[in-house]
């Protein structure tokens, strides 16, 4: 009896203990508490990255620039050549007239014109002076024979009247003659002697004239000389790169420069602008490459200089049908 006891405590222990086990497996355990993963922060959209290359754009100059100025005080009478044009060495290019020297050279002219004027009447009087020479002369010649058949006749009637051969009419007809032709002999003696002397005092005059007429010569030589000194020439072969001024305007010597010329067309540049935030990016050495709209071409080049506004770019291969005054556009690489 009380082994079947036992056996059924046992039992009931047992089944206890599988329902409570079957009810532990069966349970949900807690849900656990979800919290909010932390917000990553968002980044900034990181900057493009900077262009490898910076475009400008400017005109093509000479390097090498010579500059013409003005050598006297005036106006311009005169411009032979304008920008663009090719000159030679020594060339004239424009005429400054200054007034004074212009005035100077004209009062030097018109002083020559009058002693040559004047030469030119002494030499006509000396030619009239050697012409009544030579008519007195050839009076003289005359009458110097006229005289010596007078002479003789004279004496053959002085002769015979004394002797009472002839009449004494005939005798003072023939003394009549010899004294006539004698007065006129003498007369032509002083008519050739003035004459003579005139020639001579004539042709004195005529050399000092002459003498003083170098003199004026080389007066005006001189003005003209400085006058000439207006003349603007070119100092070298080259293209005219500028003209400042027109005829009529008013030029300083020394101070107002009328022309460019560049005078090696082998050395070119292209002087750019460019804001302050392209120079900043720009440096010397960097390579660029130039093109030229007017003659189709793209060259070569690099950065000389750069300055505050303005970069500076030279031709490392030049080409000759590249002229100063060109536009360009230069692309430069930035390293």
């Amino acid at each position: 009896m009380n082994r079947k006891w036992l056996l059924a405590g046992v039992v009931i222990v047992l089944s206890i203990v599988a329902v409570a086990a079957l009810f532990l497996t069966r349970r949900k355990p807690p849900a656990a508490s979800i919290r909010p993963a932390p917000a990553s922060p968002v980044s900034a959209p990181a900057p493009a990255p900077a262009a490898a290359e910076v475009t400008v754009s400017g005109q093509i100059e000479a390097a090498n620039v010579v500059n013409v100025p003005a050598p006297v005080d005036g106006t311009i009478d005169e411009l032979m050549v304008n920008a663009g044009d090719v000159v030679i060495e020594s060339q004239l290019l424009a005429r400054v007239k200054n007034p004074k020297l212009a005035s100077a050279e004209t009062a030097a002219q018109s002083e020559a014109d009058r002693q040559r004027n004047r030469i030119s009447g002494l030499e006509s009087a000396v030619i009239s002076a050697r012409l009544e020479v030579s008519r007195t002369e050839a009076d003289q010649t005359r009458i110097k024979q006229e005289l010596e058949k007078a002479d003789k006749e004279y004496q053959r009637q002085d002769s015979m009247y004394r002797q009472g051969i002839t009449p004494r009419v005939v005798y003072e007809r023939a003394q009549q003659e010899y004294n006539a032709y004698k007065a006129d002999s003498d007369r032509l003696a002083e008519v050739a002697k003035d004459a003579a002397n005139r020639v001579s005092s004539l042709t004195d005059e005529l050399q000092t004239a002459r003498t003083d007429l170098d003199q004026k010569k080389g007066a005006v030589d001189q003005a003209h000389a400085e006058s000439g000194s207006g003349d603007v020439r070119s100092p070298a072969e080259g293209i005219v790169v500028a003209r400042c001024c027109q005829v009529g305007e008013s030029v300083t010597a020394g101070s107002t420069n009328l022309f460019q010329i560049a005078g090696d067309l082998t050395q070119l540049q292209v002087a750019a602008s460019a804001d302050a935030a392209t120079i900043d990016r720009i440096h010397p050495g960097q390579m660029a490459a130039i093109e030229i709209p007017s003659v189709s071409a793209t060259l070569e080049g690099k950065v000389r200089e750069v300055k505050p506004d303005q970069v500076i770019i030279e031709f490392t291969r030049p080409n000759q049908g590249v002229r100063p005054g060109m536009t360009a556009r230069a692309k430069i690489k930035l390293s």
